[in-house]
């Protein structure tokens, strides 16, 4: 774990929906470099508040250590945003502009989801535009506990005492996690099959390792081509559908709404990472889309028969991707029907594959546990079963 703080700048924020926004901390030219492992996290110290936030980097390590771009009066004006993210989120209206330093220096991305109980996350939600005032709404429901909405009141304080605005703001971050790129004590070498499974959020730690690996140069875990990994990289991510969506409105579902989605999909279908992305909607209604589910996909065309709809959008960006639809599965992700398959179905295959589970403690709890039961699950070797857990 790296112990010592670094001061970053908080350069541009996108707004993905109601509840997520992502976060783009420049790195100061002069700075000491910022070394992490795909997965890891941050502590983050904001202005004002004394106890740090944990939230998981989503760039590569390669993004913190871009050059910086040439001085204003320069007429260098190349761009070099090579990186696997494409800069999406996904959202679109994001403060700040991101072709600007925010997308040419080096730079670390957080994903924050809107918190009621963390001071960091509350100040971090901040209206971005420069104020004097803030206010603050809270919805409470039923359920919420006393201590809950106790925290949610210190945390709203700490975010209306200070008036300053988001943009341009210095904050302190330090790097610690275990849950990292390359698997410990796994010969990489030796990988056939790698496999991550999101819920909800717990795409920000896998999101930081599949842009890696798509930005990994020539090696011997990539193919002959050059171009992503040799192994075969399986993504399923699940997640609730987009709030509000009502098929009588006319309106397809948006990747842009949906956390990392559209980078993800595009990693797949741009064949800078083989294998495919499988995606899982819940708690809305609908399903399937075109194909079998899978995006970058060339080999499984299983139609589950879950049914047809628009799919999910994921619009042309600036890079020169055109629109495309991403297909997707309206029920749960399991071991039995999705894991299992993309792992493999023999001992042999499964000796040669590693899987990174990140979701809400039951789930984890749950696919870790049949993924290694030696008697009803698959009985994968433990190390080879990489989790973390988020609240």
């Amino acid at each position: 774990m790296e112990i010592s703080l670094h001061t970053v700048v908080l350069q541009h924020i996108e707004q993905v929906n109601d509840t997520t926004r992502v976060f783009r901390l420049g790195i100061p030219q002069g700075s000491p470099p910022i070394r992490f492992l795909p997965g890891q996290w941050l502590d983050v110290y904001v202005p004002g508040v004394e106890r740090a936030g944990g939230f998981t980097i989503t760039s590569a390590p390669r993004e913190a250590r871009r050059p910086h771009p040439p001085p204003p009066d320069s007429n260098d004006n190349d761009d070099d945003d090579d990186d696997g993210g494409d800069g999406d989120g996904d959202g679109d209206n994001g403060k700040g502009d991101p072709d600007a330093s925010a997308r040419q220096g080096p730079y670390l991305e957080l994903a924050v989801q809107k918190s009621l109980e963390s001071a960091p996350a509350a100040w971090l939600w901040r209206d971005p535009s420069p104020t004097t005032t803030t206010t603050t709404t809270t919805t409470t429901t039923t359920t919420t506990t006393i201590a809950a909405a106790a925290a949610a009141v210190a945390a709203a304080a700490a975010a209306a005492m200070d008036p300053s605005p988001l943009l341009g703001a210095e904050l302190r971050v330090r790097v610690g996690g275990g849950f990292v790129w390359p698997p410990p004590g796994v010969n990489v070498r030796g990988l056939r099959r790698v496999v991550f499974v999101a819920g909800g959020v717990g795409v920000n730690p896998l999101v930081s390792m599949l842009s890696s690996l798509a930005l990994a140069p020539s090696s011997p875990s990539s193919p002959a081509s050059g171009s992503g990994p040799a192994f075969e990289v399986r993504f399923l991510y699940s997640l609730r559908d987009a709030p509000g969506f009502r098929r009588a409105a006319g309106r397809p579902r948006e990747a842009a709404r949906m956390l990392f989605l559209g980078r993800v999909a595009r990693l797949f279908r741009t064949g800078a990472v083989r294998g495919g992305l499988r995606v899982f909607l819940t708690g809305g209604e609908g399903g399937g889309g075109g194909g079998d589910g899978d995006v970058g996909d060339d080999d499984d065309d299983d139609d589950d028969g879950e049914g047809r709809d628009a799919g999910i959008v994921c619009r042309a960006d600036g890079d020169g991707h055109a629109d495309f639809v991403i297909p997707f599965h309206p029920r749960r992700c399991t071991v039995e029907d999705d894991v299992a398959k993309a792992v493999g179905a023999t001992p042999a295959e499964r000796r040669s594959a590693v899987v990174y589970v990140c979701g809400v403690p039951a789930m984890t709890d749950e696919f870790v546990a049949r993924l290694t039961d030696r008697g009803a699950g698959l009985g994968m070797e433990p190390h080879r079963v990489l989790f973390e857990k988020w609240w």
